[in-house]
């Protein structure tokens, strides 16, 4: 055997054991694999809860409640409701959640802009050498024996910082995004806030009126059934004629029924108010109505003009839309950047345990230059995708400018229409109440029957409730026009008070209001001030 036929004899056994462990190895990982993907598959299974599981939940729940609501230890009034509302309705908690983790995304985002500052460490072990050797390229005889340059057990680490210009602008304006997008919630919540006190406006009127009436109402049901009841008596008796007996049973019947759909307006306002405001719905809301109704403010003598321009300027959803029109300008700048070469510097201190290293610990420093030419193709569809995107912010702003404009119209007309019935239901009250005062004393003479006489009470009491119902369905006009032009006398740092001093400070704010003060600063006249001073500072520079 010649000496160049031991030497590929020699170098073929090498090649063959390493190709058979090979073999074997990827053979064992394979299975391996296998094995582990098959037996998960097998024990992830739904899992649902259980009876306990739910129970514990409802137990926790009926707790927390109790927890983070106080009692109410005396009449509330409109203010207090109010306050409560802003306090503990869990709507506007969720929403404030919302806001919380809008401005943790921003500050998330801010972090983006940072190095990139990466700490690496491990260990590595095998059952042989790293050996290895080497075959002249020219002549094919090995050169050198096996030899190795690693150790079979290693310890490496690192620390690497490196910084990507191109990330950096993108993270930039990443966070620009973010800060907006904070921003959009933030507003929301505030009419989310606004909406809160014109819904709890709405349920507190409704339930003081008709609690304030339970008492008549309740008694005024007595009387009818003991009526029917005697009605009853006579008809066994056959004391008065069927038809008359059947007459006046039908319209005690009708009074019955009015009066149990007032009893029924009653508690569902309650109900109402009670979950505004996080209350038991079972739990009767003490509630201090004034003896006299306090009176309405008038419509404001703005033109409607103005007033669309005020509403459009404190709508959180139209300048939501705003902000999203910077964000989607925001967005096409980032995919235009990212059609740029990324440049990345990079610094890193290094240690490796390696024997055979002359030096262990050593510091790297590199600069690179990446960049995705291929997407360079991309840049027609990019460009068409930022156009569709604007095209959408603008029809979403204009569809928000017009929605606003007619919530302000209708909030307008429909208070102009509530004071109008208002004036009617009062109208009605003082002639049914003039009615019913007659009755009662042709009842004492016996000039009408007893079920003529509780006919007219009812019907005085229904004006009475018609016109506190028309009353508060007046102030749920005006708390919906207030709603409309954006107004939010809800402090920023609301949270930090406690509920009578967010009463008080609620209080100022709707006196003011009332009194006729409106805050009703035309945004045009931002625009002539921005004008004058403009000019101011142009005539100074020329001077």
């Amino acid at each position: 055997m010649t000496g160049n036929e031991k030497t590929e004899t020699a170098r073929a056994l090498p090649e063959s054991r390493g190709r058979g462990r090979l073999k074997t190895l990827t053979t064992m990982v394979a299975i391996s694999a296998a094995g582990i993907a098959l037996s998960a598959c097998g024990t992830v299974q739904p899992e649902p809860l259980d009876r306990q599981d739910i129970a514990t939940a409802i137990q926790g729940d009926e707790a927390l409640f109790a927890q983070m609501t106080p009692a109410i230890s005396e009449p509330l009034d409109l203010n207090h409701a109010m306050a409560r509302a802003l306090k503990y309705n869990l709507d506007n908690r969720v929403k404030l959640m919302e806001q919380a983790l809008a401005e943790q995304s921003f500050n998330l985002a801010k972090m983006d802009m940072l190095p990139v500052l990466a700490a690496n460490a491990g260990f590595t072990s095998r059952n042989n050498e790293d050996a290895s050797s080497s075959e002249n390229v020219r002549t094919g005889v090995q050169s050198l024996a096996q030899s190795t340059s690693v150790d079979k057990d290693r310890t490496d680490a690192d620390l690497r910082l490196s910084w990507n210009v191109l990330d950096f602008g993108v993270s930039y304006l990443k966070a620009k995004q973010e800060a907006d997008r904070f921003l959009i919630v933030k507003n929301a919540r505030r009419d989310i806030m606004a909406k809160l006190l014109q819904q709890t406006r709405s349920a507190y009127w409704k339930a003081a009126v008709t609690q304030k009436l339970k008492p008549r109402i309740d008694a005024l049901l007595i009387d009818t059934e003991k009526a029917l009841a005697k009605l009853d008596q006579i008809q066994r008796e056959r004391l008065r004629a069927p038809l008359d007996v059947l007459q006046e049973q039908r319209q005690l019947l009708s009074i019955m029924r009015n009066l149990k759909s007032l009893q029924r307006s009653v508690e569902t306002s309650q109900i109402e108010l009670a979950s505004l405001i996080n209350q038991a719905p079972n739990v009767e809301i003490p509630l201090q109505a004034p003896s006299e109704l306090p009176e309405l403010p008038p419509l404001p003598s703005n033109d409607l003009d103005v007033l669309e321009r005020v509403a459009l300027a404190n709508s959180g959803e139209y300048v939501g839309q705003l902000y999203n029109a910077r964000i989607a300008q925001r967005e096409a700048r980032k995919s235009m950047l990212r059609l740029l070469p990324g440049l990345e510097f990079s610094y890193s201190a290094n240690y490796d345990s390696n024997s055979y290293l002359y030096n262990d610990t050593w510091a790297q420093a590199g600069v690179r230059v990446s960049w995705n030419i291929f997407r360079l193709f991309a840049i027609d569809e990019i460009k068409a995708q930022n156009e569709a995107r604007d095209q959408m912010v603008e029809a979403r702003r204009l569809a928000s400018n017009m929605a606003t404009l007619a919530r302000v119209n209708l909030g307008w007309q429909q208070y102009h229409n509530s004071l109008d019935s208002l004036a009617i239901a009062q109208r009605f009250q003082a002639l049914d109440e003039q009615i019913a005062d007659f009755s009662k004393q042709a009842r004492a003479s016996r000039a009408i029957s007893g079920t003529q006489s509780l006919l007219n009470q009812a019907k005085a009491l229904n004006s009475v409730l018609s016109n506190s119902l028309a009353y508060a369905d007046a102030q749920d006009a005006y708390g919906g026009f207030l709603f409309s032009l954006g107004f939010n006398p809800v402090p920023e740092d609301y949270q930090r008070y406690d509920v009578d001093t967010l009463a008080s400070n609620l209080d100022a704010s709707f006196r003011q209001w009332s009194g006729g003060s409106l805050p009703l600063q035309d945004p045009a006249l931002w625009l002539e001030a921005q004008s004058e001073t403009t000019q101011a500072q142009d005539g100074q520079a020329s001077l």
